[in-house]
């Protein structure tokens, strides 16, 4: 196989994926989890990241996407329907374009690199664990990122996240530091509620 073909072959793997995750998130007793991602039955607007990376490989073009903003965050392509595509530039390859995206509570950047305010970890300490887990993802935060310790000392796999179900008791970074790119979240999530101290 040619690279060129390679790459547009990954790049369109990459997209079916995304989009797989963004209309077919369920969770093993077979419900839709709305709250770790968009509803299902939601058409993904037209800015949405899956929507641009599908168009991107209909048009044959392979891409790459990275934050738009100065902020360095790697965008979560496992929750890529969280995230709007904002800004194009030609990439590296002859057929292939830079996707600059932010996550979809946030406003476009005029340009690449802009600077915006760097955001606080939010307090989830005491907070039920869907809710807050799909807050991070809301604010940028990458799944990938997070380790989540339910119950014990053992990191959940990211496969098994939808078991988790409880309290968070607690949290690193703490509450209100400033976001940091390099750095995982770490929750401890009691099964139900969190002991008392």
């Amino acid at each position: 196989m040619k690279p060129k073909s390679l790459g547009r072959s990954i790049a369109l793997i990459l997209a079916v994926t995304a989009l797989s995750a963004a209309c077919s998130n369920h969770s093993s007793d077979g419900t839709a989890s709305a709250a770790r991602s968009g509803p299902s039955s939601t058409p993904l607007p037209p800015d949405s990241l899956p929507v641009k990376m599908k168009e991107a490989v209909e048009k044959d073009l392979g891409f790459s996407v990275r934050d738009a903003t100065d902020l360095g965050r790697t965008v979560d392509l496992q929750h890529a329907e969280l995230w709007r595509a904002c800004l194009t530039r030609e990439g590296a390859g002859t057929d292939s374009i830079d996707f600059g995206a932010v996550p979809r509570g946030e406003t476009c950047p005029s340009h690449w690199n802009a600077h915006v305010p760097t955001p606080k970890t939010p307090d989830l300490i005491g907070k039920d664990f869907d809710k807050s887990y799909a807050q991070l993802l809301k604010k940028g935060y990458n799944s990938r990122f997070i380790d989540v310790f339910y119950g014990g000392p053992g990191i959940v796999d990211e496969q098994e996240i939808s078991r988790v179900h409880g309290e968070i008791c607690s949290q690193s970074p703490k509450p209100g530091e400033p976001y940091d790119p390099s750095e995982n979240v770490a929750l401890h999530v009691a099964i139900g509620k969190c002991p008392s101290v």
